[in-house]
C-alpha cells in the first residue's frame, strides 16, 4: 500500500479560509490586496502540494503586502487583524503540510487541523488586541515608529516559528 505524501483539499481550503480575512482586510489599498491575493494563491497551491518553501514564500507576500498597507497609512487595527490572519493561514498551512508528509492524503485529520487553527486564531487574535490596546494607550507619548517596531517584531515572531 502507497500513501500519497499530500494532504486532502479539504484541509487545504482550511489553511488558506484565515487568509481570505487577510485579503479583504487589505482591500483598503488595490496593490496591497493584489499582492496579498497572489500571496494566497502561492499558500493555496504551496499547501496542496505540501511544499513548506511555498507556503512561506506565499505567507510573506501577503505579509509584505501588509507592511505596504501600513506604509500608505492603513488603520492600525486593520494591520493587527491582518496580522493575525496572516500567522494563522502561514502555522495552519504548516501544519497541514506536516500532516500530509506524516500521515498521507488519506488520513482524518480534520479535527487535528480545526484545533491547530482555533488555538493560533485565539493566541494571535489575544496578542493582536494587547498590542493594539499598547498602540492606542501609548500613541500620544511616542512616536508612530512603534507600529513599525509592532509589524518588525510580527515578522521576527514568524520568522522564528518557522519548523
Amino acid at each position: 500500500m502507497s500513501v500519497v505524501r499530500r494532504p486532502a483539499r479539504d484541509s487545504v481550503w482550511l489553511a488558506v479560509a484565515p487568509g481570505v480575512v487577510a485579503v479583504l482586510g487589505l482591500t483598503v489599498n488595490f496593490v496591497a490586496a493584489a499582492a496579498a491575493l497572489a500571496g494566497l494563491a502561492i499558500v493555496g497551491v504551496a499547501t496542496d502540494r505540501a511544499s513548506r518553501r511555498g507556503v512561506t514564500l506565499g505567507s510573506g507576500l501577503i505579509f509584505g503586502a501588509l507592511l505596504y498597507a501600513g506604509a500608505q497609512g492603513a488603520p492600525p487595527a486593520v494591520l493587527l487583524l491582518v496580522t493575525a490572519a496572516t500567522l494563522v493561514t502561514w502555522t495552519t498551512a504548516q501544519h497541514v503540510v506536516g500532516l500530509a508528509g506524516h500521515l498521507g492524503r488519506d488520513a482524518p485529520v480534520r479535527r487535528s487541523v480545526l484545533v491547530h487553527m482555533g488555538g493560533a486564531m485565539v493566541t494571535t487574535l489575544a496578542a493582536g488586541t494587547l498590542a493594539l490596546a499598547v498602540y492606542l494607550f501609548a500613541s500620544a507619548s511616542l512616536p508612530t515608529s512603534v507600529l513599525v517596531f509592532l509589524l518588525v517584531g510580527s515578522a521576527l515572531l514568524l520568522y522564528a516559528l518557522e519548523p
